[in-house]
């Protein structure tokens, strides 16, 4: 099965002037500190680098703007998930930046599922079909402190906004409806498409065909006040066309004017920012007393007067992103003006052909009409034969779609997913001090929680319970199992190191894990590593890390802000 490790994670606030490195390349890893000395801030982190949406997220952290980076080992190689300037992109091992995306839904979340072989389809609340932010893939793998301790499938509850979300990602997960079933959906939708279109087209030619089979074989008589009236509706038909190109050639050439405008815009934004980093790097390379040539004088050349011009870059850089973004959906709008022109220009052009040949003579229709009927009636024919031999194959196509779905979901591989499922919970139940009511009956996408205490382990349990599922019955890719703050509802001395314990001791062998809490002192863990973060309360972030990490996000900055 593919599998996922991440190697490092690097935080950097230019506002601040402070940043952080955090190691990751432990298998088990256990972060430790005190409330509010930003362990979750690092938690969080890993999944928000790769598109997921925390439940919460600090004023403080949004103000300091951080840039986040996310080296991982993915199919032999190591990639660099950069979330930086309002984008999400990902970097290989040389630096080349092979996607990136503003929007999770539409842009980047597509693209980061075909990298990591992400099939599961969902339909929005509209009927549309697509394929759902990267949170969902991400979801097993999340035990979030803010909300996943109280309920099942709330670790990115922002994100996981389609309808009937906890029941789909349950399914997918455990193998109830795997890949090949979502695979076989999105096929179906598209081909139901394909047969709508293919049934309305053999409707519209056999209503044709009867018009035609009606009048076949009768005279035809012209009535020249009705002839009038068809030339006049074409006319008005015309008119109104020629009023619609107007006012669209208005808004296409308003859209280009202020398309022009920010492409200066962009031009301006990123030569200031070329002179800002050339006045920075002058200022590195000078001494800390610059004479004036002029008067002699000395001036300070200060870290303070250096920092105010990094924090004008990141100002820049963010206008910079901005001003590319509206450039971008300006175009994106001119098209699409330019498109309904064309359509306009068209229509125009058939009205107009029409009319010249409303002009000629009715003699000349006269002599071709009979002929005209006849030949109708015949292409007609061919064509609607062709539309019913292709409905047929589509409705064929549908139906074996529809077979490999309900193969995917046989009553037998469910039972044996559950039976599985619930043996796993029971064990675990136990094993965690936990007393649950008809373990043979648990529901795979939630558990009856207890109050209290036992309410943290049982989810524990639970979410462990659907991790070994997960890998028993699917090949799909594993994640670093990602767990904030167990020490929830008040554990005692007992149950804190149990629940530890338990975590480490029964995580799959090559599935990496990462853990928060409070206090790990007195406790001895067989391979695992122990780090502390913060210096102080409400303050990961240090400036004595700033200037080397800066340095590791500044190529990924440049290829950034220098895309079109």
């Amino acid at each position: 099965m593919p599998t996922v490790k991440f190697k490092n994670l690097y935080l950097l606030s230019q506002v601040e002037k402070r940043a952080l490195h955090v190691p990751l390349r432990s298998q088990k890893l256990l972060i430790q500190g005190a409330n509010g000395f930003g362990k979750s801030v690092i938690m969080k982190s890993l999944y928000e680098t790769l598109g997921a949406t925390p439940n919460k997220i600090d004023d403080r952290w949004k103000k300091a703007n951080v840039s986040s980076c996310l080296e991982f080992e993915f199919a032999g190689a190591i990639w660099f998930s950069v979330k930086a300037h309002g984008v999400l992109s990902l970097f290989d091992d040389k630096g080349n930046r092979q996607f990136w995306g503003l929007r999770l839904v539409k842009d980047w979340g597509p693209k980061l599922a075909e990298f990591f072989g992400f099939k599961l389809e969902m339909v929005d609340k509209d009927g549309e079909t697509l394929t759902p932010p990267p949170a969902y893939l991400f979801a097993p793998f999340y035990i979030d402190q803010d909300g996943s301790w109280d309920n099942t499938w709330v670790s990115f509850r922002q994100d996981f906004y389609l309808p009937e979300s906890a029941r789909t990602l349950a399914d997918y997960h455990s193998g109830i409806r795997p890949d090949g079933y979502y695979a076989a959906k999105a096929e179906l939708t598209k081909e139901k498409i394909v047969l709508s279109s293919l049934e309305t087209a053999v409707d519209t030619l056999r209503q044709a065909m009867t018009q035609i089979e009606e009048i076949e074989g009768t005279t035809p008589i012209y009535d020249l006040q009705e002839f009038a009236s068809e030339c006049d509706d074409l006319v008005a038909e015309s008119e109104s066309l020629l009023v619609l190109q107007a006012r669209h050639r208005r808004t296409i050439s308003d859209l280009h004017e202020e398309s022009h405008l920010v492409r200066a815009e962009v031009a301006l934004l990123r030569n200031t920012l070329n002179e800002m980093r050339g006045e920075f790097d002058l200022a590195s390379s000078l001494p800390h007393q610059v004479e004036c040539p002029t008067c002699g004088y000395e001036y300070q050349n200060s870290l303070t007067e250096r920092f105010a011009l990094i924090e004008d870059e990141g100002v820049l850089s963010k206008a910079l992103t901005e001003a590319k973004y509206k450039l971008g959906r300006l175009t994106e709008k001119e098209l699409a003006e330019r498109g309904k022109l064309d359509e306009i220009s068209a229509s125009l052009t058939r009205v107009q052909k029409i009319l010249e040949t409303e002009k000629q003579s009715l003699s000349l229709n006269d002599v071709l009409v009979a002929t005209g009927k006849t030949e109708a009636a015949k292409l007609l024919r061919v064509s609607l034969n062709e539309k019913i031999v292709a409905a047929e194959g589509s409705r064929n196509k549908t139906e074996l779609l529809r077979a490999s779905m309900s193969k995917f979901t046989e009553r037998t591989r469910t039972t044996e997913i559950m039976k599985f499922y619930r043996s796993r919970l029971s064990m675990y139940s136990q094993e965690l001090d936990v007393h649950l009511d008809a373990p043979e009956k648990q529901s795979i996408v939630s558990i009856n929680v207890a109050r209290g205490s036992e309410g943290p382990r049982a989810l524990l349990a639970y979410y462990y319970a659907f991790l070994y599922t997960k890998i028993k019955f699917t090949t799909s890719i594993r994640f670093p199992v990602v767990i904030d703050s167990p020490n929830q509802q008040g554990q005692d001395k007992v149950h804190l190191p149990q629940m530890l314990k338990f975590i480490f001791d029964h995580v799959p062998d090559d599935v990496q894990t990462i853990v928060a809490t409070e206090d790990a002192s007195g406790l001895k863990f067989e391979g695992v590593a122990i780090a502390t973060y913060g210096e102080a309360k409400r303050q990961i972030l240090r400036e004595n890390e700033f200037d080397r990490v800066k340095n590791i996000f500044d190529p990924f900055f440049q290829k950034i802000l220098a895309a079109e």
